[in-house]
């Protein structure tokens, strides 16, 4: 196994440095070495980069140490609140550190990349970064990991797993997106249907024509479009038959005028 360039551990620490000037070098100064290592053939120097950069994103800080440290000296005259933060944990560098770690860590396509990743999607601070970072990772860990992640708070966050996951393939994407085309988020429904609309599968035809049904407006419209984009999609990937189905059944349906147009249009009704 490669070493890396010993550098790379004082770049990580001056990127939580106060000075603006000298946390932005140390980042350019890593974003090279991720970049020069990213070339073909180095697979095992980008593992050891990755290793390292992931080791720092979950690193947890030691008592009196971390970003919110100085916090504490706010209550320290309350003894359960001192108490309390002496057995919480927190992350060792600053969220905007954690949040270039893991963007750092989407340039390297290696699966050392994942677990660090897949542990900083429960971080509040930092799992949009980490978000965006297992969606370049090619790894069916990175699936695995986008699939769990799911199952989080916030609609906005899982929405764009959803969006993640759109851009994967294989039959565990499907179905997790099939699922969350059922979720008890409406957010989090519509893009699911956005996102089945883009496989060429005729049977998400049916999910959508049940959510042309569904009882926010806005979620029937997002079906409705759905439908006819999942017509098209058909027609592209050489399924004209499954496209022409879909594409009667908008018309026979109370979809809206552009869609019913778009229909015609495909079965060259005028």
């Amino acid at each position: 196994m490669p070493s890396i360039n010993p550098a790379v551990i004082q770049w990580i620490g001056q990127m939580a440095d106060t000075d603006q000037v000298v946390a932005y070098y140390a980042y350019q100064c890593l974003q090279e070495e991720v970049f020069r290592v990213s070339r073909p053939g180095e697979r095992a120097a980008q593992t050891a980069l990755a290793n390292a950069l992931g080791e720092a994103l979950v690193a947890q800080a030691k008592p009196g140490q971390g970003a919110g440290s100085r916090g504490a000296a706010s209550f320290r005259s309350n003894v359960f609140l001192t108490s309390a933060a002496k057995e919480r944990t927190e992350p060792l560098y600053p969220r905007r550190v954690r949040s270039n770690l893991a963007r750092l860590l989407g340039y390297l396509p290696v699966e050392a990349a994942v677990p660090p990743l897949a542990k900083a999607l429960n971080d509040l601070e930092g799992r949009e970064a980490a978000r965006q970072a297992l969606e370049c990772n090619p790894s069916e860990r990175a699936t695995d990991a986008l699939i769990a992640a799911l199952n989080a708070a916030g609609p906005t966050f899982c929405v764009g797993v959803v969006n993640s996951l759109a851009k994967r393939k294989g039959e565990r994407v499907l179905a997790a997106l099939r699922t969350a085309a059922g979720d008890p988020q409406t957010e989090v429904r519509i893009a699911a249907l956005q996102a089945l609309a883009d496989f060429p599968e005729p049977s998400h035809d049916a999910i959508l024509e049940k959510a042309t049904k569904a009882a926010s407006a806005r979620e029937r419209r997002a079906a409705h479009v759905a439908r006819a984009r999942l017509a098209r999609t058909l027609r592209a990937s050489g399924n004209p038959s499954a496209a022409d189905r879909i594409c009667r059944a908008i018309l026979a349906s109370d979809a809206p005028e552009p869609q019913k147009k778009a229909g015609r249009f495909a079965l060259g009704i005028s």
